[in-house]
């Protein structure tokens, strides 16, 4: 019968393919995989130590993976279409990427989903400084692999403050995915807004 220690044993007993998956999540976008690594963390069937250090990893892999190809584009390819969605994409959320490479890059790991994978990628292909780059993705990763882990700790703690029943414990935890996606949501619209403005200035 499904239980929250039921949930609990599965992944304290497979955790190093959780361990693995967090990895795995974060070069793909990351938000979802670690917010349920934080749960995990919280009900101690991941260590909380180790699910930070998998996230770091996923997130310097990614970082890694997308400078270079943005650079290889910028060299072999660059009237590709990718190059002009990521050019569009990043003018459209971070219209001072040139200007204030740090922040964008920095701040892109917080905006909608994809973006930071377009913001890497466009760093490689306008040549970032590699100092300026790699300071913004130390602080970006440190700053968001906390956040995103202390959510799900958090969420895990309120859920089981509520109720111990596994669908209520569930439902709970559904609500505050719902409310953090709408979140981020008005956050991206209200950078969107902020940034038309300047344009029209």
């Amino acid at each position: 019968m499904l239980s929250i220690t039921f949930l609990h044993n599965f992944v304290a007993e497979h955790n190093h393919i959780a361990y693995l998956l967090i990895i795995l999540g974060v070069i793909i976008e990351g938000e979802i995989v670690v917010i349920i690594a934080g749960i995990f963390a919280h009900l101690a069937s991941l260590n909380f130590f180790i699910a930070f250090g998998a996230t770091i990893v996923g997130c310097i892999i990614k970082s890694i993976l997308g400078y270079s190809l943005g650079y290889y584009l910028q060299k072999e390819h660059s009237e590709r279409s990718i190059v002009t969605r990521a050019e569009n994409r990043i003018n459209y959320f971070l219209p001072r990427f040139s200007e204030r490479p740090f922040w964008s890059i920095f701040l892109s790991r917080f905006l909608i989903l994809g973006m930071n994978w377009f913001a890497l990628i466009y760093a490689g292909y306008k040549k970032i400084k590699i100092r300026t780059y790699i300071e913004a993705e130390i602080s970006s990763m440190i700053t968001w692999s906390l956040i995103m882990l202390l959510l799900g700790y958090t969420f895990s703690y309120t859920a089981l403050s509520i109720s111990h029943d596994v669908r209520k414990f569930l439902g709970i935890i559904l609500i505050g995915f719902i409310s953090f996606f709408i979140l981020e949501k008005i956050i991206a619209i209200v950078i969107e807004l902020f940034a038309t403005k300047k344009g029209d200035l």
